[in-house]
């Protein structure tokens, strides 16, 4: 600091000039500019407030009709568990009252995923085990298809958060199977706005683009088709190899 008398150099905390004795102005530090603190508004993350069934039919509500605003208000880290929750009782009921409509439709009615339910829904004891095993599965299900996002979006530079960020967004993004109620037309439906729930929740809760969110999730099931194809066409090769060896490669007798 120079002393404005003098024009000397003086300690930064002196009250007075150690050359001229002028009394120097107190420097103040600057103050820090205010950092704006984000509110988290997620019903179910907030459910202690609201009650649990008001909680789950605002989140419900917001997830599948207001995505984007949403992801915005629920907190990237923390709060994983519950919305783990969260996807096993939106999948539960859903698959619950779908298996209801099923079998009082009658037999003639088909189990949207292929097959006809109406065996395994009259054997109580295969019914009951059947609705013991669909939140274990939708759990698994959640679990491993969030390792399998977040790795491939951190693969291409998106991933600004945990695994837990990648499993809120693929959590909340089940909410659109609650579509398979509808016959006929609600499983496609439930795919579709699946999809594009999940895309702009990874968007918003990794703070990334659209584009990134938009291939994690689509390159693990392109390279899924890959190796699959990979794999029937080197067993197509090998088979050709086994008859051109045994057969000679010609059909005559």
């Amino acid at each position: 600091m120079i002393c404005r008398s003098c024009y000397r150099e003086v300690p930064p905390a002196a009250a007075f000039c150690p050359h001229c004795g002028v009394r120097l102005p107190a420097v103040r530090a600057a103050a820090a500019p205010a950092v704006p603190t984000p509110s988290w508004n997620n019903p179910w993350e907030q459910r202690g407030g609201r009650g649990i069934v008001a909680a789950f039919a605002e989140t419900l509500q917001q997830s599948l009709f207001h995505p984007a605003a949403f992801f915005r208000g629920t907190a990237p880290d923390g709060g994983a568990r519950a919305a783990l929750l969260y996807a096993v009782i939106v999948g539960s009921l859903s698959s619950l009252v779908a298996a209801i409509w099923v079998r009082a439709m009658g037999r003639h009615v088909q189990w949207e995923l292929g097959g006809n339910l109406m065996p395994l829904l009259e054997d109580r004891v295969t019914g009951l085990g059947f609705l013991v095993m669909v939140p274990l599965e939708i759990a698994l299900w959640c679990l491993l298809l969030a390792g399998l996002h977040h790795a491939t979006l951190a693969v291409l530079g998106g991933a600004r958060g945990t695994y837990g960020t990648t499993l809120k967004a693929v959590c909340y993004s089940l909410s659109a199977i609650s579509f398979i109620v509808f016959p006929v037309c609600g499983l496609p439906l439930a795919i579709v706005w699946m999809v594009c729930t999940l895309v702009i929740g990874m968007r918003e809760l990794h703070q990334t683009s659209t584009a990134r969110a938009f291939w994690a999730w689509l390159l693990p099931y392109v390279l899924f088709f890959c190796m699959v194809g990979a794999a029937v066409s080197s067993m197509m090769f090998m088979l050709g190899k086994v008859w051109h060896q045994f057969f000679g490669g010609r059909f005559e007798v």
